[in-house]
């Protein structure tokens, strides 16, 4: 006598789009840029009463980013079928130590020009890394690369508000 199981379906959540991509990491990443986005947005139209402090979080937001895209690199370095090499894991903890300068207080402007060069540098390197085969899944550049954009035009955005005075 066989039993036969039925497969659980996939939830709806879990299934890629047309780009491979998990609905559920596109959804959670995007709406992880809303709140630099309504930031940016707030910068631009009300500077005066809404534009020191949607800058400090901009500023704490992007230092979080920055170190959340090293835990990314840890987390995939640790789950390589070889395991772990060194200079993975310093490709891991390097944007959280770059980032820690960002949470001390320093001037506002340079805080934005580090984030605005960080992330861009680090999605470069994370499409090299991909592309060597060490890097994340292809569908996470999907995810990130115009989220990276995104997020580096909303930075842009409110630099260039914040440096007219």
């Amino acid at each position: 006598m066989s039993i036969a199981y039925a497969r659980p379906e996939t939830p709806a959540a879990a299934k890629p789009d047309l780009r491979g991509i998990p609905q559920s990491a596109a959804v959670l990443a995007y709406a992880g840029a809303l709140p630099v986005i309504v930031a940016a947005l707030l910068i631009v139209v009300r500077p005066e009463i809404y534009g020191g402090a949607a800058a400090a979080f901009m500023i704490v937001y992007g230092g979080a980013l920055i170190a959340f895209f090293g835990g990314v690199r840890w987390g995939v370095a640790v789950m390589r079928a070889a395991g772990p090499n060194f200079r993975s894991l310093l490709g891991g903890a390097i944007p959280l130590a770059a980032s820690l300068p960002i949470f001390f207080p320093g001037d506002e402007r340079l805080k934005f020009l580090f984030i605005l060069v960080a992330l861009p540098v680090l999605l470069v390197d994370d499409l090299r890394a991909t592309k060597r085969g060490s890097g994340a899944p292809d569908w996470y550049l999907g995810v990130r690369t115009p989220l990276t954009i995104l997020m580096e035009f909303s930075y842009l955005v409110a630099f260039a508000q914040l440096a007219k005075g």
